[in-house]
């Protein structure tokens, strides 16, 4: 009865994933006939757009890596993955199943070019911090300008900007930002802040239009004083002065970020002043780390592809497919993506459940259900942005969102991420050793996966970083995510 309502996507869906057809039986049809048509959608992207240009792209790029294509973004508005993590109220497509369907979004995204797929994800980990601080004033003015671009297919995103020069992991965990090394700073001026220093590695830095940006107020307390800010392509003195010449996932730029002077409004600090290692730093990474171990494992299963095809293949006669050896590395090698999809779909459908309630919930549907025109009004921005404004907000999202939940979610995410990212390595290390030096293009594309592969070990903290975390939230229980109070103590009402 199933197959007879389900595309030939639907049924691989459900073969691969097995609780998404638990969910289907019992109930879910609506939310799971959502995620089959995105990843319908991912598959005609890659099949149309992506495949066909992955290998020379990534040769372009290592001869011009400061050329973008651009008709990558335009081809995303087209399908609409540049809004997957936008509110519907907004007009964007976060559906029942927003953090599972970013997950297999990036799976198969990756399982074509990883470095395309990057230039679309990274965007939605700029606009994470805007949905994580409840900002609402920035909801009916940034989300709705993406949301309107990619309707006319004229792309407008974000990114998300924390690494610096002298201090990369270190911003992302407490224990270590307390001694990290760092080179950006914000002071506190009248009506504002004014920034000062360098952000690096940011992936669509160059290309973005907004960006979520964390830095301490005092680089001697930078725990204490770190915070998260709105910056605007266009500010006074913000300029992208570099990209980096990239080993892997080479389509999606990393590029570095120059202060000078910048003057940041007020009403761009996202959350209160020292809160940015909650809503800034670890609820991003407990929802970030999670679909970086699905980019990884959509690399593996394209390697795997390469490979079978390539097992499959005759040489001298003979296929190597026909060989014991190579039968038993391809179920070894099919385990490691099961084991990483398992993995990461495990802190997915955990971070539906926690953000659900806190997306649809009466308050926030009575708020989003207003007229926009409302909600836009100067005196509701300014109550919005002001100092009791932020305070609702963050009364609401503690309401929804726990301390223990949020603490879970970033123990999953880690351990996803380093997971899935050393089985990715192993994977595509075992099929270019079996495959050896030949020149054949299989194996070009194996060994552009595990270039791509490697990045997933080192971006959203390091993989020693993850299981540091994983060791510190399970283990000796020092490490705890606190979502923002109510009230800050210290802070100006």
């Amino acid at each position: 009865m199933i197959g007879q309502e389900l595309s030939e996507t639907g049924k691989r869906l459900f073969r691969d994933f097995p609780i998404l057809r638990m969910l289907w039986e019992s109930g879910r049809k609506k939310g799971i006939r959502e995620t089959i048509a995105l990843i319908e959608k991912a598959e005609e992207f890659n099949r149309t757009f992506a495949v066909p240009r992955a290998l020379e792209l990534d040769m372009r790029m290592e001869r011009e890596p400061e050329y973008f294509d651009w008709e990558i973004m335009r081809r995303a508005c087209k399908y609409r993955f540049l809004s997957i993590f936008i509110p519907r109220q907004l007009g964007g497509v976060a559906g029942e199943f927003m953090v599972t369907n970013t997950s297999l979004l990036m799976d198969e995204l990756c399982s074509g070019c990883s470095g395309i797929a990057l230039a679309v994800g990274a965007h939605s980990l700029g606009v994470a911090p805007l949905i994580t601080s409840g900002a609402l004033a920035h909801w009916d003015t940034v989300l709705k300008e993406i949301v309107e671009g990619e309707l006319k297919e004229q792309p407008v995103t974000m990114a998300y900007a924390i690494t610096e020069p002298s201090a990369g992991t270190d911003v992302e965990e407490p224990e270590y930002l307390e001694k990290a090394r760092l080179s950006l700073e914000a002071k506190k001026v009248k009506g504002g802040y004014v920034l000062n220093g360098r952000k690096c590695f940011i992936s669509d830095g160059s290309e973005a239009k907004y960006f979520t940006v964390c830095a301490a107020l005092d680089r001697n307390r930078p725990l204490q004083t770190w915070t998260t800010f709105l910056v605007e392509r266009g500010m006074e003195g913000f300029s992208t002065p570099r990209v980096e010449l990239k080993m892997g996932q080479r389509a999606s730029h990393a590029a570095e970020l120059l202060f000078e002077d910048v003057f940041v409004p007020d009403s761009h600090v996202l959350g209160y002043e020292g809160d940015g290692m909650g809503n800034g730093i670890l609820m991003i990474m407990a929802a970030s780390r999670g679909p970086v171990g699905s980019i990884a494992t959509g690399i593996a299963r394209g390697a795997l592809q390469h490979f079978l095809a390539w097992a499959r293949t005759k040489r001298n006669g003979k296929r190597p497919i026909d060989e014991d050896r190579i039968r038993m590395n391809l179920a070894d090698m099919w385990g490691m993506v099961q084991e990483n999809r398992g993995l990461y779909m495990s802190n997915a459908m955990l971070g539906d459940a926690i953000f659900g309630k806190a997306l649809d919930n009466p308050i926030m549907n009575l708020t989003l259900g207003l007229p926009s025109s409302l909600r836009t009004m100067p005196l509701m921005r300014n109550f919005l942005n002001s100092y009791y404004g932020k305070a609702m907000i963050n009364a609401i999202l503690r309401y929804y969102l726990k301390d223990e939940d949020m603490t879970q979610l970033l123990e999953t995410a880690s351990l996803a991420k380093f997971s899935c990212a050393d089985n990715a390595m192993e994977l595509c290390s075992r099929a270019l050793s079996i495959m050896g030096p030949e020149d054949s293009e299989e194996r070009r594309w194996v060994e552009k996966c595990y270039r791509d592969a490697k990045l997933t070990q080192i971006y959203e903290g390091t993989n020693q970083l993850n299981r540091l975390v994983v060791n510190n939230i399970r283990f000796e229980e020092t490490l705890r995510v606190e979502v923002p109070r109510p009230f800050k103590k210290g802070v100006m009402a």
